[in-house]
């Protein structure tokens, strides 16, 4: 940098005095020569000046970033001090920490079995509780139930005296008959707080309502079927019994899933539903067999009756009765010798009063015959129903088939019903026409009887 004007210099000077040396001139151009040399020093040295100065400012600088180096250097071995430092008591508390942890599994022994115990009785616990009705008198349980079950640490004394007392309220109250008011829904739909007996965890009654115990909603529901009188008569008596005072009530052991069948166990009128065209065709059969039976066995006590009144008097034949008939019938062909003709005219009669007995027995015996070739018919029908359902549907839902089969098996059932009480009736209207049948028939061959033993005493006298 400080030699580049200098050489600008002596190459101008040079210049300039080879002009001159070629062309001498006047003095003037001398003058300017020195001052051009006069001009190029003081640019030189205003140069150098300048040049000095940055030299000084950079060495300074200089100076201060070795200043900052050795201050950087000095932090690095610091820190790096430190960091052997913190490495050592890190790996010291690593140590510390593995001898602590072993001295902590080996004190702790038992605890850890213990910790293990404690959740799973508590997780059982929390399930009980939950499904227990004792909650609707003890809402406050279920949190604390809900917290001991979700302990991660070794339970303290506290919290097993908690659980032991939360275990001992279950028992102490499942041995209790607490009444108290709470929210029950109908079945309806429609809520109403009324009071209620609870019998243990098993059962529990508003008057004479039973009540089911949903830990869903964690509330009562009156059942939509309630059971038969009788249970639901100790159900009432309990619940207006004073305290302190003993009564009989209808224990469901099962903590209401009997009861809660009884929703799904169809009425009877539900059942002949079951049955549609078929069992309403046999039911018809039924009470119509059932009315001639009635009309028959009506006619037949009263004609037994009449005939029985017949055999006390027989010096007076009535026309009320069969026999009563056969005897004007005997008295009127009394005259008659021919014991043939007068045996066909008491037949005659008989005959005639007997059909008039049996009128009705055939209609029994049809529709007690037909019934059942009805109930077979609906479990054809029902059978066809549920194979059309798995053709469609296949076999995955049963809900499918179940009206079909109920439909078989309900005309079935229907069938046998009809048939059976009228095999028996049709059998026991025989047996009393054929005993009047009997008794007549023996009345009327002693009359013929004796009609002969007069014949022959006639002729002999």
């Amino acid at each position: 940098m400080m030699k580049s004007p200098i050489k600008h210099a002596v190459t101008l000077a040079v210049c300039f005095t080879a002009l001159v040396v070629a062309v001498p001139g006047p003095s003037v151009a001398q003058t300017t020569i020195d001052e051009l040399y006069q001009r190029v020093q003081q640019d030189v040295e205003s140069e150098a000046t300048h040049n000095d100065e940055r030299l000084q400012r950079f060495l300074q600088r200089a100076e201060e970033r070795e200043a900052m180096l050795e201050d950087v250097q000095s932090k690095v071995a610091s820190a790096e001090a430190q960091r052997e430092e913190l490495q050592q008591r890190f790996d010291d508390n690593e140590s510390t920490l593995a001898e602590l942890e072993e001295q902590l599994n080996q004190r702790s022994g038992n605890l850890g079995e213990l910790f293990g115990v404690f959740r799973q009785v508590a997780g059982d616990l929390e399930g009980t509780l939950f499904d227990s009705m004792v909650n609707l008198e003890h809402p406050e349980r279920g949190s604390t139930i809900e917290s001991l079950a979700e302990v991660e640490d070794v339970p303290t004394i506290r919290q097993m005296r908690e659980l032991w007392s939360l275990m001992l309220q279950e028992i102490s109250e499942s041995g209790k008959v607490s009444r108290f008011e709470t929210e029950v829904t109908r079945p309806s739909g429609q809520s109403d707080t009324v009071p209620v007996t609870r019998v243990g965890t098993f059962n529990a009654v508003a008057g004479d309502k039973y009540l089911e115990f949903s830990p869903e909603s964690q509330a009562l529901v009156e059942l939509s079927r309630q059971p038969g009188g009788q249970a639901r008569d100790s159900a009432s008596e309990l619940s207006n019994t004073s305290d302190g005072s003993q009564v009989g009530f209808s224990l469901d052991p099962s903590r209401g899933a009997l009861l809660g069948l009884l929703v799904q166990v169809p009425t009877l009128m539900e059942r002949i539903q079951q049955g549609r065209i078929v069992g309403y065709i046999i039911l018809a059969l039924g009470v119509i067999g059932l009315l001639v039976v009635v009309d028959r066995a009506a006619r037949l006590t009263r004609t037994s009756r009449r005939i029985k009144q017949q055999l006390n008097d027989m010096e007076h034949a009535r026309e009320d009765n069969p026999l009563g008939r056969m005897m004007l019938a005997y008295y009127e062909n009394k005259h008659l010798d021919d014991l043939d003709v007068l045996s066909k005219k008491l037949d005659e009669v008989t005959f005639s009063d007997m059909a008039e007995l049996r009128k009705g027995l055939p209609t029994v015996k049809v529709l007690a015959a037909i019934a059942p070739l009805m109930g077979l018919l609906g479990t054809v029908t029902g059978m066809i129903s549920t194979f059309q359902a798995i053709t469609l549907f296949g076999t995955g839902d049963p809900k499918l088939m179940a009206g079909g089969i109920s439909q078989a098996l309900i005309t079935t059932v229907l069938g046998l019903i009809v048939a059976i009480p009228l095999l028996l009736s049709s059998s026991f209207l025989s047996s009393r026409i054929q005993q009047l049948g009997k008794i007549i028939g023996e009345q009327s061959y002693g009359m013929v009887a004796r009609k002969a033993v007069n014949i022959a005493e006639s002729r002999n006298s």
